[in-house]
């Protein structure tokens, strides 16, 4: 079974953090300084759970223009399962539904097709982000995608 909790960065983030730990730092080898930043403790973090085991995260937070997503990241063992879809998902409308207008992403490039399956369009030029390469994306309200699950047709989400 697949559930999911949204968890305040006042609170104890400890599962998120590892989960970023593994993915990022040990398997990506961004470095440790990079991966936690004073966005964490802002940010609304979601975790998602296969069988009550610890399987995505990925947080939400404003940074005082826009609201962004981020530190979207899956456990190897649940891989190609589509839970960083359902993660993406979850984030999307958690935003959406709390007053965003538009979601500005820091995408790693080899991940934005994903992306722009729900609607994020790429602007300004590929950048590295701790050694990786990053491109800039943004969706509006009005030009989100839900994509269908088994690859129908896509939804927006005023429909």
């Amino acid at each position: 079974m697949i559930t999911s909790v949204f968890i305040s960065g006042t609170e104890d983030i400890s599962e998120p953090f590892a989960i970023r730990r593994t993915v990022f730092i040990e398997e990506q080898g961004c470095p440790l300084e990079e991966e936690y930043d004073a966005f964490d403790t802002q940010a609304l973090h979601l975790m998602v759970y296969a069988d009550e085991k610890p399987a995505a995260t990925g947080r939400i937070w404003h940074d005082g223009e826009d609201f962004r997503i981020g530190r979207l990241a899956v456990l190897k063992p649940f891989r190609g399962q589509k839970i960083g879809d359902l993660a993406l998902r979850l984030l999307l409308y958690k935003a959406f539904s709390s007053g965003a207008q538009r979601i500005k992403i820091s995408a790693q490039t080899y991940i934005m097709p994903l992306y722009r399956k729900f609607g994020f369009k790429e602007y300004g030029d590929e950048y590295l982000e701790a050694g990786i390469k990053h491109m800039a994306m943004t969706v509006s309200k009005d030009e989100v995608v839900y994509p269908s699950a088994c690859g129908g047709c896509a939804q927006k989400q005023s429909e």
